[in-house]
């Protein structure tokens, strides 16, 4: 992607969540200054730093966020939609996102929900913009966007952020860029720290713990001045526990005790008022304290029941309750960090100097005393656990400073093994006689279904010196368009067929070659007797925070003339 323009430019950060949207900024003129926007449409006044990631599709048009009537039917969590195969509570019947696939309107797709969803923001963000600096500056000023996403979803899930970006009117796919949440809640916080609390070679784990996701991340201090650079130390862990399953997991307490005829009888917008004061009271302030023994949740249109624990319209909820309803999620989250912990640490070069807890979840003392009694390191010291002020719009600051002072991530670490199809010459006893065949341009006899890798899992990849491999195309006309399949492994030592297990196709590359002079062609006879043209050029390809920029160069020229289609 295009880097972002320096001189006099606005930098944007858009952290789409699962229950929560971000949106953060600051003017070249004054990088110290980064603001946060609290107001919001139909906010009744009220800041907040984030709106709810909702939207309705009603008669008199969308509405979203805080301007969804009360009482209004609203999808949800669809952010998850995009990347459905790393959530498995998407199946369960009463779940909030299984009630937004069912409201999803007739011809639209999950991506379509989001773009109307981010379309609202970028709306509202212009707006914002044009009555805090003026509408004459917002629009001579370039508009850079930086927007998180998951550092666990797959390459389809980001590209799939991208088209809808781009939908909702943030510009063309490459003219701004992807920033994975934990890489942007580490410029933050690491940015925060006291200059004098960091010395090089100091490994942080960040936890980013939000609403549908934990991304678990570790980096190291590589150096202080005259500008904070870090590298990934170990590759990013994550899973799909964020606070929002505490919510499910909370629906599934009132189910049980009050039975599923009553629950399913229950008004959809009922158990959303149920849920969202259970989300934004009980969930944020428990802390297991022993001064607490019994929670009260609203449960409207429900009549007192004293077997149920339903007394003067308040579901009651013990303390022992509210752990099972907590230790499950917390448990799976200790485990990320704990390993990640371990990973660092058989590095044999990293030690963890402490865990930085960002999101919203990541603000929960309870969440945080668990981690401090149970995280170890090899030696058995307990690392400083740190929850930051303002945790929760941590990501959203940090792509804004991303924006504003660029790359400070060094190194990164290969999160796939990649690689492309491609065919070999035929080797008896080597190579299976059923992936054999003759080349009909040369004669060959060339094996198929081989694999070229050019990075393996783990591996330390740079932003700024891409991977390189050369391809030679044999094609029948100048400027037919030749194309790539780029494959993807999870093992750090992936076998070199396409038909073993666990190697799955990224993507297709499509290179437009019709770019490149003529005289680049070189002119063969096959075998036939026919002419055919012989070509030959570098794929690049660079490894950025939560996306990948494939070019191609022919003789020193770089083209970008690549698409690429996602499975």
């Amino acid at each position: 992607m295009s880097q972002p323009s320096c001189l006099n430019s606005i930098k944007i950060g858009i952290d789409f969540g699962t229950t929560y949207s971000g949106i953060a900024w600051a003017h070249t003129s004054t990088p110290g200054e980064i603001n946060i926007i609290d107001r919001w449409v139909t906010g009744r006044n009220r800041t907040s730093a984030k709106v709810p990631s909702e939207i309705a599709y009603t008669s008199s048009g969308v509405k979203w966020g805080f301007g969804i009537p009360s009482r209004g039917s609203r999808l949800a969590w669809f952010k998850l939609l995009l990347d459905p195969t790393k959530y498995s509570h998407a199946s369960t019947a009463n779940s909030p996102l299984a009630r937004t696939q069912m409201l999803i309107p007739c011809g639209k797709k999950p991506v379509d929900v989001v773009a109307d969803y981010l379309s609202e923001l970028y709306k509202h963000t212009i707006d914002h913009l044009e009555k805090s600096l003026g509408k004459d500056v917002v629009e001579v000023s370039p508009l850079d966007f930086i927007l998180t996403v998951p550092a666990v979803w797959s390459d389809a899930a980001k590209d799939l952020t991208l088209q809808a970006a781009e939908s909702a009117g943030f510009g063309r796919k490459k003219s701004f860029r992807l920033i994975s949440e934990p890489e942007a809640a580490a410029v933050c916080c690491l940015k925060e720290i006291e200059p004098n609390h960091l010395n090089v070679g100091d490994t942080f784990v960040i936890a980013d713990c939000g609403g549908g996701t934990v991304d678990v991340i570790s980096y190291t201090i590589a150096r202080k001045s005259p500008k904070l650079e870090v590298a990934e130390c170990v590759g990013g862990t994550g899973a799909v526990c964020g606070s929002t399953v505490l919510n499910e997991r909370f629906e599934e307490l009132v189910r049980d005790r009050i039975g599923l005829p009553r629950f399913d009888k229950m008004k959809h917008e009922a158990r959303l008022y149920m849920v969202k004061e259970f989300n934004d009271s009980l969930k944020r302030n428990f802390t297991d304290s022993e001064d607490e023994d019994i929670f009260t949740c609203p449960i409207p249109g429900a009549t007192d029941d004293s077997t149920a624990g339903i007394e003067d319209g308040m579901f009651v909820i013990y303390r022992d309750e509210m752990r099972k309803i907590f230790d499950p999620v917390v448990q799976e989250i200790v485990q990320l960090v704990q390993q990640q912990v371990k990973e660092v640490e058989k590095t044999k070069t990293c030690q963890v100097k402490a865990l930085v807890l960002v999101g919203g979840f990541g603000e929960s003392e309870y969440l945080r005393s668990r981690l401090q009694n149970q995280i170890r390191t090899i030696d058995g010291r307990k690392p400083s656990i740190l929850q930051p002020p303002n945790a929760w719009t941590a990501v959203v600051r940090g792509a804004v400073m991303r924006g504003l002072e660029g790359e400070i991530v060094r190194i990164r670490k290969a999160p796939s093994s990649y690689g492309n199809l491609c065919t070999e010459l035929f080797i008896e006893g080597v190579h299976p006689k059923r992936d054999g065949y003759i080349d009909r341009h040369t004669g060959e006899y060339r094996c198929n279904r081989r694999v070229r890798w050019y990075v393996r899992k783990g591996e330390d990849v740079e932003e700024n010196k891409p991977l390189r491999q050369t391809f030679i195309f044999l094609v029948d006309a100048i400027g037919d368009r030749v194309s790539v399949s780029l494959l993807a492994s999870d093992s750090p030592d992936p076998p070199d067929t396409s038909k073993a297990t666990g190697i799955r196709t990224t993507c297709t590359l499509e290179v437009d070659t019709s770019v490149i002079p003529k005289e680049k062609f070189r002119r063969k006879i096959g075998i036939s007797g026919q002419p055919y043209f012989r070509l030959m050029f570098d794929l690049l390809i660079s490894f950025q925070s939560a996306s990948i920029l494939y070019t191609f160069e022919v003789d020193g020229i770089v083209y970008r003339d690549v698409n690429a289609t996602y499975h």
